[in-house]
């Protein structure tokens, strides 16, 4: 899922139920085009995360909130204590469910796990929720195998580790965040908040609505190539844990910012 699409899901899970147009609205204004959006509801209506109970009106399902939850919990896997426990799915898909296997596999690397072996995606992690989920969606049961345990022999090393999650694409791509983060993105803040006295009420609410909406399609590229892992499978100078608190501390001011009577108020709140 792109995070453009989740964050649309975001807002429908806040607002329980929103016009196409009111998203075309909102994107409109950060650049996005009304096919653009039209696009990325359809995916998400054929991935069931939302549906239309009347025209060009879009609600989300309950595996959309699932999706949510499943997403806004991974950051307090950084603070979770690991127990040592592997979780391992095992595919075998026959070739003519090609097209399924895939979709499934993107699934997973999204959620966390890592590729071990052909066919086969672990986590110290237990995404039971998130997977059972995922195996419903993709009606994926025959073709799925999952198991919790310990490694008897041939225990996950952090070098291991970082080959199987990529982790030094996932620092370069935190490194790159957080200059833009530092360089562009809250120069622009703090001129929005220092020029509330001369701005228009609902055009305040509007500039800070958009910077909470940039802020967090940024975040939500960080929470899906992130697997988040333990210590005990990091390099000893991993430092996107600090960048993502950095960042997540600008999203909250900007929330706080928000005047709680605006009509974006409800999306944040």
């Amino acid at each position: 899922m792109l995070s453009v699409e989740k964050q649309m899901l975001f807002l429908l899970s806040k607002a329980d139920r929103l016009q196409s147009q009111d998203l075309i609205r909102i994107y409109e204004k950060r650049g996005y085009s009304a096919p653009y959006i039209r696009n990325g509801l359809s995916r998400l209506k054929k991935e069931q995360y939302v549906d239309t109970p009347s025209r060009s009106t879009y609600s989300i399902t309950e595996s959309g909130r699932t999706y949510i939850r499943s997403i806004n919990r991974k950051p307090e896997l950084y603070s979770a204590a690991w127990e040592g426990t592997w979780h391992l799915v095992l595919l075998s898909f026959p070739e003519s469910e090609r097209k399924r296997r895939d979709q499934l596999r993107s699934d997973l690397l999204q959620t966390g796990l890592g590729l071990l072996y052909s066919g086969a995606y672990v986590s110290p992690w237990p995404y039971r929720e998130e997977l059972s989920e995922l195996i419903h969606k993709h009606s994926a049961g025959q073709y799925v195998t999952v198991f919790y345990g310990k490694l008897e022999h041939g225990e996950i090393t952090p070098n291991q580790a970082e080959k199987i999650w990529s982790l030094k694409e996932v620092a370069r791509v935190y490194e790159e965040k957080r200059h833009w983060y530092e360089e562009q993105f809250v120069p622009l803040l703090i001129a929005a908040l220092n020029n509330r006295s001369s701005t228009a009420f609902e055009a305040y609410g509007l500039e800070l609505f958009n910077l909470f909406l940039t802020l967090g399609e940024t975040i939500n590229e960080l929470y899906l190539i992130d697997p988040m892992l333990p210590p005990e499978l990091l390099p000893d100078n991993w430092r996107c844990r600090n960048i993502l608190r950095q960042l997540t501390d600008g999203l909250n001011s900007i929330i706080e910012a928000i005047p709680s009577d605006s009509v974006y108020a409800r999306f944040v709140k």
